[in-house]
């Protein structure tokens, strides 16, 4: 389902995975425009923002949205997150070394909250 409306684009952050955060503001919504909303929270699709009303059809995309945000699989997530822990630290040693120390580490954390 699509909704058009007007937005103010309000708030832009960055994130640590190089990824962008946007936040629009509406104004008050119809039902109707309320309920599609919702309807598409957390599907994937384009957004077509322009501070003009200068959009024309060629400006939509034609083919499927495919931001990559749901093609990682958990364990090539948790490799890159610790990635990003490594080199926030100062890339201490070798990255191979700290990836097996710190899953050893998860491992073991996760193992003390096994039932006997």
């Amino acid at each position: 389902m699509k909704v058009t409306l007007p937005v103010i684009l309000s708030k832009v952050s960055s994130r640590k995975d190089r990824s962008y955060s946007l936040t629009f503001e509406t104004r008050e919504l119809s039902g109707a425009s309320a309920v599609t909303l919702m309807d598409n929270l957390l599907s994937e699709g384009f957004l077509l923002y322009s501070p003009n009303d200068d959009i024309s059809d060629t400006d939509v995309p034609k083919e499927k949205a495919d931001s990559a945000l749901g093609n990682k699989t958990v364990s090539q997530r948790i490799r890159a997150t610790l990635y990003v822990l490594w080199e926030q630290r100062g890339k201490p040693g070798n990255f191979e070394s700290f990836y097996n120390t710190m899953g050893e580490r998860i491992i073991e954390q996760l193992k003390e909250k096994l039932e006997d």
